[in-house]
This record gives structure tokens, C-alpha cells and sequence, in this order.
């Protein structure tokens, strides 16, 4: 029985994407497995899972919604009160979604140099209009080139080699774990939800439909996945999930022609009936780090056409479990076309994809964290100059 407690800091804790998910994911599993693990946070968006949540900032949860400005504000306000709360917590194993500028382990979700440094080689500068990167480089900084951790977790093999390129972070600091899928929640079983979103879409069962998820759609490459639509001989719908400006895309969608076969379907909750309504999952990202819509997909049964970004590499296998894409509409088309007027490899994407999918659990993850932390304790109690190496206390997925 391990003695330890774990605290997680994470502004935000639930199932809306992105690091508080991984933050939900984990505290979950490790309270299934009767661990004194703890949560600082501002905001729960879900009510189960809410043992050992400590709530700090609560008012800054309600700025996040008023804009860019509000969020520059209310992010550090957050860092500074976690980072507060984390020195605190003198015999537990403190454990940062960069949330804090104090802890044992930070997770890295995002490299912000080589997101920004991936969008301008795009032309897209719309970044500069955020002044929370401005926050972001200067805490990156602090954490990642500063030494403030005992670990640095790597979620993909891409940013580890971008945490040593932007950071200088030594390879030997650097852990490699990657994030989890959910696989009670996302299953190709679901069959009356593949009905029911058909449904609501006025597609009927023989229409191919091909579907997209991610915000900020310009990074997403959404519109590679329009102009393919339209360069197919498939007659093929796509459908759209995610937050952003949609206005001159849905101007494109007319402009081709689109308009009856594209759906904007917003934000939405209901991910996991969603994917089993669709035959294909397209993804032409410039850049990720690890791309768990990628993995959700496979976990429901979805050949995956991605780009080669980011923890994408990690897991799809091309040809095997997925295929790589290009950010171009023709190169999508050719693959769409084939994928979708396949049956044959339609099923072996999917049979592949689910044993991928199943190498991902929360579960397995949240043991390489248990073994990690191990590591860290032992450290703390090692004689000063004493080496632990890291790589005997995890295992690679395989």
C-alpha cells in the first residue's frame, strides 16, 4: 500500500478536453484504487468524482467566459494562488498540469514555442491578438527552463524533443507518458446513438458521413477537410464539432457548393454517441501533442485520416490502424474516397484501431504515474548526490 497522497493542480477538473480532462481521468482512477488523491482546482464541470476536490479562486471560473482579456487575468491569478496552496503540501507528491510554478512533476500539454512557432510557419498570426501568450511564454519559462520540477512528463516522443529544443530541458529529467483514453465512454457499440445523431442530421444509413472535431479551425486544417468534401466522388457529408468562429467557413461551404452536405454542429457534450454515428474521422492538424480525438475515434471504431503531428505518430500506424494525410484537399479526397468505398479496410482500420485504443486505458496510465511518483519518493530519501534511474520504474506501451 503506497503511503503517499497525490496532489493534482489543475485550474480546471472535467470531461470539456484538453489538460482537465487528463486531470479528471486520473483522479478518478486513482480514488477507484482507494489513493489519498487530492485536487486544487477553481471549477468542476461534472458531479461525480467530486471526492478530494479542493476548491480555491472560484470566482475566476465566470472571467474565463468573458474573453481573452478576462482568461490573461484569471490564468496567472490561479498559478499564483495554486502555487501557494502546492508548498503547502509538504509530504505529498505534488503533480502540476503547468498550473503551478512549484511541484515534483509537471505535465507538459503543450508546448506554446513550437505551437506559435507552427502557426506562423502557417501565416497564421491571429495568436498575437491572445494576451495570454504572453503569460504563457513567461511561465513556460519559469517551469521548464527553470528547474522547478523533479520530473517533466513528456505526453508524446514529439515534445520531449521539443522540450529539449525551446527549453533545454535535460533528456534524462524527461519522462514519456502518454495520455489515456476512456473506454467505458468510447466504445462502436452504440448503435442507437448512431441512429438517433443520423437522425437529427437527416442522413440516412446508406450516406457516408465523415466527421471532424477540434477547436480553433484554422490550426485544425477544417478547411482541407471542406475543399476534400467537394474534390470527392464520394457523395459523402461532413460534420463539424467544435468551438470557433465558423463565419468564413460556412462562407466557403457555400462558395463550393457545400451548403447540404456540410453540418456545423458547435460544441458538444455527447462525443462519445457522436463518433459511432460517422464512418470516418478526418484530422488535418498542423500541429498537436497528442491528439486525443485521434484516439477517441479508434477507441469507436473509426478509421483515422490525421496528419503526421504531434502524439499522432506515436500511435497511428499507416495503413494498419489509420492513415496519414497531407494538409491538401486532394490528397484527403483520394484517401476518403478509398477508405469509405472499402469495406475490406474499413474493418481492418477498425479491428487495429480498437487494440490500439486498448492499449491506452486510464488504468494502465495511471500506473505509469504511480510508478513515477515512486521514483520521486525515493529521491526525496535518497542520500544527497544519490541517482535514481527513472527508466527502471516505467514501461513503454506497447
Amino acid at each position: 500500500m503506497r503511503e503517499f497522497s497525490i496532489v493534482q493542480i489543475s485550474r480546471e477538473i472535467g470531461l470539456r478536453g484538453g489538460s482537465e480532462c487528463v486531470a479528471y481521468e486520473l483522479h478518478r482512477a486513482w480514488r477507484a484504487l482507494h489513493l489519498n488523491a487530492q485536487v486544487i482546482t477553481s471549477l468542476a464541470t461534472e458531479s461525480d468524482a467530486r471526492d478530494g476536490l479542493n476548491f480555491i479562486t472560484t470566482w475566476l471560473a465566470d472571467w474565463c467566459e468573458w474573453g481573452y482579456l478576462a482568461t490573461a487575468l484569471a490564468v496567472p491569478l490561479f498559478t499564483i494562488a495554486a502555487t501557494w496552496h502546492a508548498r503547502r503540501q509538504r509530504t505529498a507528491v505534488v503533480l502540476s498540469h503547468g498550473d503551478s510554478l512549484f511541484g515534483d512533476v509537471c505535465i507538459v500539454h503543450a508546448v506554446n514555442r513550437a505551437s506559435l512557432a507552427a502557426k506562423m510557419s502557417a501565416g497564421y498570426y491571429r495568436w498575437m491578438l491572445n494576451p495570454a501568450n504572453l503569460w504563457l511564454a513567461w511561465r513556460d519559462w519559469l517551469m521548464l527552463a527553470g528547474g522547478r520540477y523533479r520530473r517533466i512528463v513528456a505526453i508524446s516522443e514529439r515534445v520531449r524533443q521539443q522540450l529539449k529544443k525551446y527549453y533545454g530541458v535535460p533528456d534524462e529529467k524527461i519522462v514519456t507518458i502518454p495520455n489515456g483514453i476512456n473506454l467505458s465512454r468510447f466504445s462502436p457499440d452504440n448503435v442507437k446513438a448512431r441512429s438517433a445523431v443520423r437522425n437529427s442530421l437527416g442522413i440516412d444509413e446508406d450516406t457516408a458521413l465523415v466527421l471532424f472535431v477540434g477547436n480553433q479551425f484554422h490550426l485544425k486544417g477544417l478547411e482541407f477537410a471542406i475543399r476534400a468534401l467537394g474534390n470527392m466522388e464520394t457523395k459523402a457529408h461532413l460534420l463539424i464539432v467544435g468551438h470557433d468562429s465558423a463565419g468564413e467557413f460556412r462562407h466557403l461551404v457555400h462558395e463550393l457548393g457545400l451548403a447540404d452536405r456540410v453540418h456545423f454542429a458547435g460544441a458538444r457534450k455527447d462525443l462519445p454517441d457522436i463518433y459511432p454515428a460517422a464512418d470516418a474521422f478526418v484530422f488535418p492538424s498542423l500541429y498537436e501533442t497528442f491528439a486525443l480525438v485521434c484516439l477517441e475515434a479508434m477507441a469507436s471504431g473509426l478509421p483515422v485520416l490525421a496528419t503526421r503531428v504531434g502524439g499522432i505518430e506515436d500511435y497511428l500506424r499507416d495503413e494498419e490502424n489509420g492513415l496519414f494525410i497531407d494538409r491538401e484537399a486532394h490528397d484527403i479526397a483520394v484517401k476518403l474516397d478509398r477508405v469509405l468505398n472499402d469495406a475490406e479496410l474499413r474493418a481492418r482500420f477498425r479491428a487495429h484501431g480498437l487494440e490500439t485504443a486498448a492499449n491506452y486505458s486510464w488504468e494502465k496510465i495511471a500506473q505509469q504515474y504511480l510508478r513515477l511518483f515512486d521514483q520521486v519518493i525515493g529521491e526525496r530519501e535518497a542520500p544527497a548526490g544519490a541517482r535514481i534511474n527513472q527508466e527502471s520504474a516505467l514501461t513503454d506501451l506497447s
